[in-house]
């Protein structure tokens, strides 16, 4: 069968070969893959005496830097969890071409409201390490909470 002297398999041929160059196009363009790396982070998280420890301790896990040149800057976010006071475990991957260091960010909901602090009760507790020796595919860190509402870029850098 002809369409205006084209045979309709060339149509469909060439429509074929349309739609798998636009498809080729798009997968040169994707994102390569995220290159990670287990790690393993455990250590306990201690308030100070006085202090109400029975709520939520709420962990933030941050590469120490982020970017190169001109973008480069501070606490940048990997991942959170939460847990209690005292031990405390965790495993999570780390990207590895999306910072440097590793910071491990907690603080405590004293007054179980699940926000850090707001202008009319400023009793949760935060602390901040910076892990040495990293990288390392298992880390411990101890982390005192004994500052009042402060976030992790107040303690970095």
């Amino acid at each position: 069968m002809y369409i205006h002297s084209f045979p309709v398999y060339s149509l469909v041929f060439a429509g074929r070969a349309v739609i798998v160059a636009m498809l080729l196009t798009l997968a040169a363009c994707g994102e390569a893959e995220r290159q990670t790396a287990a790690v393993s982070i455990s250590g306990s998280i201690e308030a100070p005496p006085g202090v109400a420890t029975d709520g939520k301790v709420f962990v933030g896990l941050y590469h120490a830097w982020a970017l190169q040149g001109d973008l480069r800057h501070a606490v940048q976010f990997i991942e959170g969890f939460e847990t209690k006071i005292g031990p405390y475990s965790h495993e999570f991957e780390y990207p590895l071409d999306d910072g440097d260091g590793l910071l491990i960010y907690a603080w405590l909901d004293v007054d179980g409201d699940g926000v850090l602090c707001t202008p009319d009760v400023r009793v949760d507790v935060a602390g901040l390490t910076e892990v040495t020796g990293y990288p390392a595919a298992t880390v411990s860190a101890d982390i005192q909470l004994a500052t009042p509402c402060a976030g992790p870029d107040w303690f970095f850098p």
